[in-house]
């Protein structure tokens, strides 16, 4: 068993030595070519080989049956990797690319966010990818008067996005700017897009001296992810 282990180990990564070279020289590979190249490898070639190790007498039907049998399920298989990976892709496109934590609505303390409940249904939209048509709208507390604050709504996507907002590189952060504007207002207000960029970096250099950590645990004691 080990020898045969090292055998097919030895031949995985063959194949995936193999396959990222031909990735490297095209570059261009369309997904039809990518899904051809797998079938023949990891489909065709390893019959082929077995017919030929076997040493077995096989009638040309059985062969044919066997071939046809092997592209049927690659394909069927490869239908359904891309199917997934596609809808997958359409997902992140309603919510700029990012992926959120999934949140319980009956978790989630309407009265610290002074949501309506359209704003937890809204949100709940948002963390699982859908479109909605109505912004969420952000307060700081229903305590306070403001109509909202930008760097609480920061705060409140750093701890659902998944990996979290803290220093993005420049696409992303123009993303969020994204997400931001067409998932989020203050109370009877827009969000104002120019002053995204500057609030974004004080809220950065802010939450790294610490000055957010008592709004993050309030915020996540209210979300129910504490």
């Amino acid at each position: 068993m080990e020898r045969l282990g090292e055998i097919m180990a030895n031949w995985l990564y063959q194949s995936r030595r193999e396959l990222k070279l031909l990735w490297l020289r095209h570059g261009s590979l369309t997904t039809n070519k990518l899904s051809l190249y797998l079938i023949v490898l990891f489909g065709i070639v390893p019959l082929t080989l077995y017919f030929i190790i076997t040493g077995h007498s096989y009638s040309l039907v059985q062969i044919a049956g066997s071939y046809l049998f092997v592209v049927f399920l690659f394909v069927v298989t490869l239908l359904l990797v891309i199917t997934w990976f596609k809808s997958e892709a359409l997902f992140k496109t309603n919510v700029q690319g990012f992926s959120f934590l999934q949140l319980s609505p009956s978790r989630i303390d309407i009265g610290y966010f002074g949501f309506a409940p359209e704003d937890v249904e809204n949100l709940m939209k948002l963390v699982n990818g859908l479109p909605v048509e109505q912004k969420i709208v952000i307060k700081e507390t229903p305590r306070n008067k403001q109509s909202g604050n930008v760097r609480f709504l920061f705060t409140f996507l750093d701890l659902i996005v998944r990996g979290g907002i803290f220093r993005l590189d420049t696409q992303p952060k123009e993303s969020l700017s994204r997400l931001i504007m067409e998932r989020f207002m203050f109370q009877n207000t827009e969000i104002n897009p120019s002053t995204l960029p500057s609030s974004y970096s004080k809220w950065c250099s802010a939450t790294q001296q610490g000055s957010y950590d008592e709004v993050r645990k309030d915020i996540s004691k209210a979300l129910g992810i504490l």
